[in-house]
């Protein structure tokens, strides 16, 4: 019988769900870049799009998976609350 995943120990998993760990590069600032005038476009009353988790920080290595923070007004909250 196979093991459970909360029974597997960290290698065990790291063999199951392998992900490649990368510096940031110049492709994950172009990707943040599209990203940014996306949500842009989509969401006009955002306040602030902040870069945020592993590959914000360029000294480090980081998964391939860009994170990012939108922050709306208040007053927008209730939009999508309707849709």
């Amino acid at each position: 019988m196979a093991k459970r995943l909360s029974e597997m120990t960290l290698k065990e998993l790291w063999q199951l769900f392998p992900y490649p760990f990368n510096r940031t590069s110049r492709m994950l600032e172009r990707l943040l870049f599209e990203r940014r005038n996306f949500v842009k476009k989509v969401l006009p009353s955002v306040e602030r799009i902040s870069h945020i988790a592993s590959t914000a920080v360029s000294s480090i290595w980081a998964k391939s998976i860009i994170d990012i923070l939108v922050e709306i007004p208040k007053e927008s909250i209730y939009l999508f609350i309707k849709i």
